[in-house]
């Protein structure tokens, strides 16, 4: 309900915002489109992501490119509170400014000291573009997508609806002078070259001793986002059994998830039937989760913050999709396996948002073979 209204408000007082500025740009002279040229020396950036956790993952490889482009500069990023480790991970050095924590604060950050290059790595949304526009940016980059908020940018790049994320934003620092388009391989400074935290952090006592295990081990994520990428209790319940016929040890397995996927999470232990499953939904951080994932021998769950984050680690994944596209989500190749069915209704999750559907068929038509034969596969190409 919270996330509707949140849209809701955007739509209405955010196109109005959006449209008033345009006008004030226009009035101004001050929005013509490339004509702001990069400053000669660049010592505030600002970039903007509003969205969940896989969205911050695969932001990633442009803030360590930003960085390399700008190495004196101070970058700054406005995000969701509960996306804040994520960056601390990647190790680039840019300062989290979450905007659902304290937002009038934020404005008042935003307006103190002016930036010299905003990027906004929104879609469609249009808060954003008033956030680069508080700025004080004079060079402000964003995708030409919405006309609502185009006004408010000065450098406009095309989005592809059909490119993979990562490269999308990449995309964002051509009208900079950066001409790669590809993707960064990820390093993740934050975690050392066996997986666990640096920075002085470390796994809780009570959550080391739980996800202690030989390794390697096997993580499932039951948990997504939405209901429409869930795949069900049956299925994952089906899916440890016949896993665990497969590894010597069943501790092996570990279910993984937020606090609401607690009570799912013995649910399907229970129904599986086997015994020595851990149960770690709820109750790890995400830097904890992070290195929990990092050591694992392969990765399973349905398209979600986690999944990404368990590619950008280098971890053999199996991922479920479902309404979301594939082709601009997922990555495939021989460590990392896309499971889906190919229906004609099929991506239906686009910006956030979704069609209405009962059956959910994209991902009830998922076969707990097809997911085993996946895993199979996954494992033989990783050895």
């Amino acid at each position: 309900m919270k996330v509707r209204l949140l849209k809701i408000v955007d739509a209405t007082a955010g196109f109005s915002l959006c449209w008033l500025a345009g006008w004030w740009l226009h009035i101004r002279h001050r929005n013509v489109p490339g004509g702001a040229p990069v400053p000669a020396e660049v010592r505030r950036i600002l970039v903007i992501r509003p969205g969940g956790l896989g969205d911050m993952v695969l932001l990633q490889p442009m803030l360590l490119r930003l960085r390399q482009q700008f190495p004196a500069a101070a970058i700054d990023l406005v995000c969701e509170r509960r996306n804040q480790d994520i960056p601390a991970l990647a190790g680039h050095g840019a300062r989290v400014l979450p905007y659902d924590a304290r937002p009038f604060q934020l404005v008042r950050e935003l307006r103190k000291n002016p930036y010299d290059i905003a990027v906004d790595t929104e879609q469609f949304h249009y808060f954003s573009a008033i956030m680069a526009l508080l700025s004080g940016a004079p060079v402000r980059i964003g995708f030409k997508i919405n006309p609502g908020r185009n006004t408010i940018y000065t450098h406009l790049v095309n989005y592809d609806l059909e490119g993979y994320e990562a490269g999308e934003f990449m995309r964002l620092l051509v009208p900079l002078g950066i001409k790669e388009a590809a993707g960064l391989p990820m390093r993740w400074t934050g975690l050392s070259e066996h997986g666990q935290l640096m920075h002085g952090t470390s796994l809780s006592p009570d959550a080391a001793r739980r996800s202690a295990s030989t390794s390697p081990y096997i993580v499932i994520h039951i948990g997504t986002g939405s209901r429409y990428k869930r795949w069900g209790t049956e299925n994952f319940a089906s899916l440890v059994k016949q896993l665990s016929s497969l590894i010597p040890q069943p501790s092996s397995l570990t279910l993984v998830g937020g606090r609401q996927d607690r009570d799912e999470a013995r649910v399907i232990a229970r129904q599986a039937g086997v015994e020595g499953v851990r149960i770690l939904a709820g109750d790890l951080s995400i830097r904890e989760t992070a290195a929990l994932i990092a050591q694992a021998g392969l990765f399973i769950g349905g398209d979600s913050g986690l999944a990404h984050l368990a590619v950008a680690l280098g971890t053999p994944t199996v991922v479920l999709f479902g309404p979301s596209d594939h082709r601009k989500w997922g990555v495939a190749g021989p460590r990392n396996a896309i499971v889906r069915r190919d229906l004609a209704c099929s991506p239906c999750f686009i910006f956030g948002y979704h069609k209405f559907c009962h059956s959910i068929s994209c991902m009830t038509g998922i076969t707990v073979t097809e997911v085993l034969n996946a895993c199979r596969k996954t494992v033989d190409s990783s050895q």
